[in-house]
């Protein structure tokens, strides 16, 4: 089963003085987050449902088949 974790990783600081966000020292913390690994985890997820939809409408249709066949 899996579950979702929060990420434990510390954010990324870049140096921007003028930004609103800024700390003492003149850095923003941003999220730490790769966009690419998280887009491509978000299609897999798609494509994994999908085949899982599929999947089961395959095995609807067939027992359909099956009781048209017996009765």
């Amino acid at each position: 089963m899996v579950s979702i974790v929060e990420a434990r990783s510390k954010p990324k600081l870049v140096y921007d003085p003028l930004h609103p966000n800024e700390n003492n020292q003149g850095y923003v913390a941003l999220p730490n987050i790769n966009l690419i690994e998280e887009m491509t985890n978000m299609i897999s997820a798609t494509r994994s449902y999908e085949a899982n939809v599929t999947a089961i409408n395959a095995l609807k249709g067939m027992v359909l088949k099956a009781l048209e066949i017996g009765g």
